[in-house]
């Protein structure tokens, strides 16, 4: 039995904090980004990826920008990602173990031009799925937590649908108020039987409710449309998706702005949270943009 590892798809999920503050935007051209200057990306040793995900590979690449004063770190950190893009590949087959590198050539007919050449050093064993466990959750039925995983006992072991089954996981929390839920998937595996056991273990953190949204940025009246478009009021369980339903409607009621800032402050202690929206346009290295007259009103309103 191989010792117990580490599972590192949790770093890949997306985390819908928007925990963001007001900043300089500073508009500079040397920051502008341009395409990506691959002339060709080569695979060596790669007998075991289908040609379908070569393909997907060399396209996302392509779409890439980069800063063209940094071209040279730039297409180091593309390089990397080509390796981990291929390293996906072959993990979503069920080869966890396996070992990718990659670098960035510069064409020597054309210094302005980079190949990347990803290299396959080792695929290992093909593994499937033992046991999934789920420790240190009470808020919601065992059996209901593990439907959310969409692999089977025995099923070659995909880390696209390990991370599927962590994303319904969190969003199911999320719907509940569990701002701080966190989960930390761990493997075991076991080499001779090509079989991998995965723990998830959960800290599920306080449950929160809604305190006040405080709107900044519009008129009064556009302030009081927007309070009561939202789906969420003081004293409610803070729904996450039901936010998020609630933020779509706002581009009607402020007549397409957006909000630049959507800031969660959190009471711990209590578990509460009031929220913010901006609607004011970002300053830009000292000054700000001026707004429509609808948004010129800086005054806040409470939910309460």
């Amino acid at each position: 039995m191989a010792k117990r590892l580490f599972f590192w798809l949790a770093c890949l999920l997306p985390l819908s904090t928007f925990l963001h503050g007001q900043e300089c935007v500073i508009p500079r051209e040397d920051l502008k980004k341009v395409k990506v200057p691959i002339r060709d990306v080569v695979f060596t040793n790669d007998t075991d990826l289908s040609s379908d995900k070569k393909l997907e590979v060399v396209q996302r690449l392509r779409a890439d920008e980069i800063v063209p004063r940094a071209v040279a770190s730039e297409m180091s950190s593309i390089a990397e990602e080509a390796a981990e893009r291929v390293r996906a590949s072959f993990q979503d087959e069920g080869y966890l173990k396996a070992q990718v590198t990659s670098k960035a050539v510069r064409v020597v007919t054309d210094k302005q031009r980079y190949d990347i050449v990803v290299q396959v050093r080792t695929v290992g064993k093909k593994y499937r799925l033992g046991e999934l466990n789920i420790a240190n959750a009470t808020r919601f039925p065992t059996q209901q937590m593990r439907d959310l995983f969409p692999i089977q006992r025995g099923e070659i072991l995909s880390r696209e649908k390990i991370a599927a089954g962590l994303e319904a996981l969190r969003r199911l929390y999320g719907t509940e108020g569990y701002i701080n839920y966190i989960s930390v998937p761990n493997t075991d595996f076991d080499d001779d039987n090509a079989i991998a056991n995965l723990m998830i273990e959960v800290d599920e953190g306080k449950q929160f409710h809604l305190d006040r949204v405080e709107v900044l940025g519009v008129r009064p009246e556009t302030k009081a449309r927007v309070l009561s478009e939202l789906d969420m009021k003081s004293g409610d369980i803070y729904n996450s998706e039901v936010w998020q339903r609630s933020l779509l409607k706002l581009r009607d009621v402020a007549r397409g702005a957006d909000p630049n800032i959507v800031d969660k402050r959190l009471d711990e202690q209590n578990g509460w949270v009031d929220i913010v929206l901006d609607f004011r346009k970002p300053r830009i290295c000292g000054w700000t943009y001026s707004a429509p007259p609808r948004l010129l009103t800086e005054e806040s309103t409470s939910a309460k």
